[in-house]
């Protein structure tokens, strides 16, 4: 089988041990859809290097991996990363059905650029900036959502909700986060500390809560929806945020002070969320 001679699968490698050409230990790989692994976290790191003694790009890229997501953090689930240098023969295959493969349009990419969780960061400071979040959303999406990104189902206009349906006899709120946003890790324990019924419209009612994390996938068109929806005004245009049918709270400390109050008022029907059948 032939090989792709830049790549490294940090699951299994330390630092250390990288792949390097035909120097060092390589994985049998081929550039094809088998390099998608559906139950792995993965991330494709591109990179243009044409001196073959120079590894400036993969040694970055590392020192990158080293400092924002050590091996540690990294380590806490299932991933397949890999640096690929375009200009090699397979490295450029590779690329192309990755681009392909996630719809991106190779005319507004540029390198060096990392694919991961149906993202494009490029350029390193952009990578350095967001490989954590984006690391640990796409850990999300596979292994507590379980609703990893596809373009291919990605839903748009009128279908952008059509995923997440409300019944109509419990109470639903709609909980918009960030994973590094300092509000949210403030509002988590309040949010997961909500009972499990609430008392609403006369009886007690089961509480629905959907969380929508705004860096997964297009979220960010679902929370542009919202707030058009809801005419929020720019100032309360942030995460953390909690919508009810009928109303929202914004930022962490109006959460914290009138969600158990606002939840067990929400009533009516939902001008975006579909009802159940």
């Amino acid at each position: 089988m032939k090989t792709l001679s830049i790549m490294v699968l940090l699951m299994s490698l330390s630092f250390p041990a990288f792949a390097r050409g035909n120097r060092a230990a390589e994985v049998p790989i081929t550039p094809s859809e088998e390099n998608i692994l559906p139950e792995v976290i993965n991330a494709y790191f591109f990179y243009e290097e044409l001196c073959s003694l120079c590894r400036d790009d993969e040694e970055r890229f590392i020192a990158i991996l080293q400092d924002q997501l050590p091996f540690e953090e990294r380590n806490r689930y299932p991933n397949n990363i890999q640096m690929v240098n375009i200009y090699e023969q397979f490295g450029r295959q590779f690329y192309l059905n990755i681009t392909e493969e996630f719809g991106l349009d190779r005319e507004l990419l540029h390198t060096p650029l990392l694919v991961l969780g149906g993202r494009v960061y490029q350029g390193y400071e952009s990578i350095s900036e967001n490989i954590y979040e984006a690391y640990f959303t796409a850990a999300e999406d596979l292994h507590v959502n379980q609703r990893p990104y596809n373009h291919r189902t990605r839903k748009t206009g009128g279908n952008l909700f059509d995923d997440y349906p409300v019944n109509p006899e419990h109470v639903t709120m709609l909980y918009f986060y960030r994973i590094v946003c300092p509000g949210c890790i403030e509002v988590n324990p309040i949010i997961e500390a909500l009972p499990k019924t609430v008392f609403a419209n006369g009886r007690e009612r089961p509480l629905d809560i959907i969380r929508i994390n705004t860096r997964s996938g297009n979220n960010s068109e679902r929370i542009a929806a919202f707030f058009e929806a809801w005419q929020v005004p720019n100032a309360d245009r942030i995460v953390p945020i909690v919508f009810f049918s009928d109303s929202y709270l914004a930022g962490a400390e109006a959460i914290a002070s009138e969600i158990n109050q606002r939840v067990s008022a929400s009533s009516g029907t939902w001008r975006l969320l579909p009802a159940t059948q």
